[in-house]
């Protein structure tokens, strides 16, 4: 973005998006890392709607509150500066809005501030991509109808040309959709992105998955080199083998020294038209988590960890989202996405 303008204008629509109203208490929740212009810029945003707007700026806790082997930008989830932070989290809880500059997700915090009520949104990629990836007309008509299907579905099942042959039983956990803004109690999201997933039923995956060539790891925010072969088995991988890539992967999941960091997660497919899948190569990666790559239309992500966001007991912040391109995804048999096309009338984009 070219000036702090721009910026609140920017904020100022999303908002608006929002359905933020005068009078209402917005809450803008920053740390120690967050971005100054971001905090400025949503506050005063917020301000020229008419809300009542506050800054909490949490210092870094003295001890860290996790013993994994990172804290790097989208490697660590659920252990946040507002972890354990009581006096934080009764204060979010009376905002209409919350503001999420440091990243609440799969967090305790963040599930029992929406349970009161107060929408969260989520803000941390740079600020040329929330421009380019700002919601569009149809984002949400697109994103709830993947959560209609998620929902009506028992199955769910993954391939590529690859060997991929996934299955996961759905059905125990709901949906969740992102269109990138929350004007709903309760409701989170993440500006920007589209997509829909949902965790499957516990220890119901079962199959393999063969990463290849091009093919995204989150954290590492890095393409897959070289094939990967995994083995997943009652809901957890089980094994991995291939080359370096393989076991750079074995390793950092190991390296938590937790069973749960092996647990299949969420599932589901990207359907934002303007997220790029080639967008970690053009940034400072330090600068943002990965919504390009987690959001691009058609891909397939599917995840390791935790579930806490559906009311599942797996409270870990061993966390991997793995993006999958041109491959397929389908919910009882029915095609969703064919090699990276997604099928649906009522998803699909004209290109």
């Amino acid at each position: 973005m070219s000036s702090n303008m721009a910026l609140v204008d920017l904020f100022r629509r999303e908002l608006e998006l929002c359905k933020v109203k005068s009078g209402e208490v917005m809450a803008v929740l920053s740390g120690p890392n967050t971005r100054q212009d971001y905090i400025d810029a949503f506050v005063a945003a917020g301000q020229l709607l008419g809300a009542e707007v506050f800054n909490l700026a949490l210092p870094a806790p003295l001890k860290p509150s996790h013993s994994g082997p990172t804290s790097a930008q989208g490697a660590l989830w659920g252990r946040t500066p507002l972890t354990g932070h009581r006096s934080g989290v009764e204060v979010l809880k009376k905002a209409g809005i919350l503001i999420d500059l440091i990243g609440l997700l799969h967090s305790a915090e963040q599930v029992e501030i929406q349970k009161a009520g107060t929408r969260v949104l989520m803000v941390v990629e740079p600020a040329d991509n929330l421009a380019r990836m700002l919601s569009r007309p149809d984002s949400r008509a697109r994103s709830e109808a993947a959560g209609r299907r998620i929902a009506a579905a028992k199955k769910l099942r993954i391939t590529n040309s690859a060997g991929t042959d996934l299955t996961y039983e759905l059905g125990q956990y709901r949906p969740i959709i992102q269109y990138g803004y929350t004007d709903e109690p309760g409701r989170w999201d993440h500006f920007p992105g589209v997509f829909a997933y949902t965790w499957p039923n516990e220890g119901k995956s079962n199959g393999k998955i063969v990463l290849r060539e091009g093919d995204i790891i989150y954290p590492f925010k890095e393409f897959v080199r070289s094939d990967i072969h995994i083995t997943v088995k009652d809901g957890f991988i089980v094994d991995i083998q291939g080359g370096f890539d393989a076991k750079h992967l074995k390793h950092f999941m190991e390296s938590w020294n937790d069973p749960d960091a092996f647990a299949m997660a969420h599932i589901g497919w990207g359907l934002d038209e303007m997220a790029l899948w080639n967008g970690i190569s053009l940034i400072n990666k330090e600068s943002a988590i990965g919504q390009d790559g987690r959001a691009f239309y058609g891909n397939i992500l599917w995840s390791t960890g935790p579930n806490t966001d559906v009311g599942g007991s797996r409270d870990t912040p061993a966390h991997l989202d793995i993006v999958m391109k041109d491959a397929s995804l389908f919910l009882d048999d029915k095609p969703i996405v064919v090699d990276g096309d997604v099928i649906p009338d009522d998803m699909r984009i004209e290109r």
